[in-house]
């Protein structure tokens, strides 16, 4: 019963946001790609279906889990990237330049930094390849705890991500920023051979949405638009967690997002601070929502040990 009230709350958050999207856009001058959503619902839906089969037909409660939590997630991530375009709007007061002064006070020069990986294009494509991965692990990271038979690790890891994503969005739209790269607008011919995935082109949606030159949303040109916190700071901490103590997976997931929170800056055009913000939201969010998880569980074994009691 625990497990289904929290999957329970979970799509009712992803309801709300979607009842915040849909009001937001009906009200407002934006207009939504309805067709481009067809994947994310399709893919839903499929999910959904196996995980009904998992749980009431043939009964495996691990891998109805697993698709669970993966029809959640997919939903989710769809309703908050239209969150996160729609509160961009908002043109709230830029605080990059306080961010700016933060890094100088931790001694970071982004500027450097970038003509240092510009100068090193090997440096540069293994920020790239990394960088990419993401959002694959966090897909990945689901199937494989819930394969693994670790429901409730599951269900926690994407809880926390659900809980980051949303302080992020939040955050970026009481505290927008362009990010260190949309700010110093570096010259071109600082990256040489190598190209960041982020560049001054992709930032341009940022600054379109603000100045509502940009009302069109679609899944079809979907950008991340969240620079502070760093919501891939906040992911890659949530990966790191989700695998600890996990035989053969812990290793090679802690360097893999190490390598990506140390790519962040230039690969996502963030400043330094950005990072550290999306590393406490992570913390916070892994432990806030584990909280809930550990009553669940102590509840459980509340309820276990009765009848034993009561048979001894």
């Amino acid at each position: 019963m625990r497990s289904k009230s929290q999957t329970l709350w979970k799509a009712l958050v992803v309801a709300g946001i979607l009842l915040i999207d849909a009001v937001w856009i009906a009200v407002s001058d934006f207009r939504f790609d309805t067709f481009s959503a067809l994947k994310a619902v399709v893919l839903t839906g499929l999910c959904s279906i196996v995980a009904y089969i998992y749980h009431a037909k043939r009964p495996v409660r691990h891998l109805s889990v697993m698709c669970v939590e993966t029809a959640i997630l997919m939903a989710f991530s769809a309703a908050a990237a239209v969150l996160s375009y729609l509160v961009t709007s908002l043109d709230f007061p830029s605080v990059d330049a306080p961010l700016m002064r933060l890094d100088a006070l931790l001694g970071f020069d982004w500027l450097a930094y970038a003509q240092y990986v510009g100068d090193h294009p090997w440096l540069g494509l293994l920020f790239s390849i990394t960088y990419l991965t993401t959002l694959a692990q966090v897909a990945c990271a689901v199937i494989i705890l819930g394969v693994m038979e670790d429901a409730k690790r599951a269900q926690h890891f994407v809880a926390a991500v659900m809980a980051g994503a949303l302080a992020c969005i939040l955050i970026s739209a009481v505290l927008p920023s362009a990010g260190a790269l949309a700010t110093i607008k570096p010259a071109d011919a600082i990256w040489k051979i190598h190209r960041p995935v982020v560049d001054l082109a992709y930032k341009q949606t940022f600054f379109d949405l603000r100045s509502g030159v940009d009302q069109w949303i679609s899944f079809y040109s979907m950008k991340g638009l969240i620079a502070f916190p760093s919501y891939h700071g906040t992911l890659s901490i949530l990966l790191v967690l989700a695998f600890s103590g996990v035989r053969f997976w812990f290793l090679p997931i802690l360097i893999l997002n190490t390598i990506i929170l140390i790519a962040t800056p230039i690969e996502g055009g963030h400043h330094l601070v950005d990072v550290i913000a999306g590393v406490g939201v992570a913390l916070i969010c892994w432990y806030g929502t584990g909280l809930f998880y550990k009553s669940g569980r102590a509840v459980a074994a509340r309820t276990i040990s009765r009848p034993a009691m009561a048979t001894a």
